[in-house]
């Protein structure tokens, strides 16, 4: 069972790595645009406001990624010098901890998201396409959505190890 669980991460966090490189690439390539477009005095009218949200998501992307690494808080001064029994225990503490923070972030982002969506407030126009708010604000409760999947995979494997199994 902990073998799947930890299979079943790698695939979400491979998922994930993959989809941060086309998105780093989409945002350099139009920033990069951005920049020869201005030398003649021209530009993308909603280029900025694109990379501003991309950032984000890249930012929860990244969280997501550190989640899955156990590199997303500086809990290590817990484990140093704790005794070998004591370990798994403390992984499985900081892990529950960080669900729980995460789980609430994510209510809060979801109601956030809601509430955009239900404004029915316009983002940018490309073309004859509108773009409401609420189709870049989906990213938060998403990205917080991922960093929480990542921290209840990280308590079962540590409570698996914790309890001997």
């Amino acid at each position: 069972m902990r073998d799947q669980l930890r299979k079943a991460e790698a695939r979400l966090a491979a998922a994930e790595g993959a989809l941060l490189v086309a998105l780093l690439a989409v945002m350099v390539s139009l920033a990069f645009l951005q920049v020869v477009l201005r030398h003649f005095g021209l530009g993308v009218l909603w280029g900025e406001t694109v990379l501003k949200h991309l950032v984000l998501w890249t930012g929860f992307l990244g969280a997501a990624l550190a989640a899955a690494a156990e590199k997303h808080f500086a809990w290590e001064a817990a484990h140093v010098g704790a005794p070998e029994r004591l370990k798994p225990w403390l992984r499985l503490t900081a892990n529950l901890s960080g669900a729980v923070i995460t789980a609430i972030l994510l209510n809060a982002s979801w109601t956030y998201f809601s509430d955009d969506r239900a404004s029915g407030a316009e983002l940018m126009t490309i073309g004859g396409v509108v773009v409401r708010s609420w189709v870049a604000s989906a990213g938060i409760p998403l990205g917080f959505g991922l960093v929480l999947a990542h921290m209840l995979f990280k308590s079962a494997d540590a409570a698996a190890e914790a309890f001997g199994r």
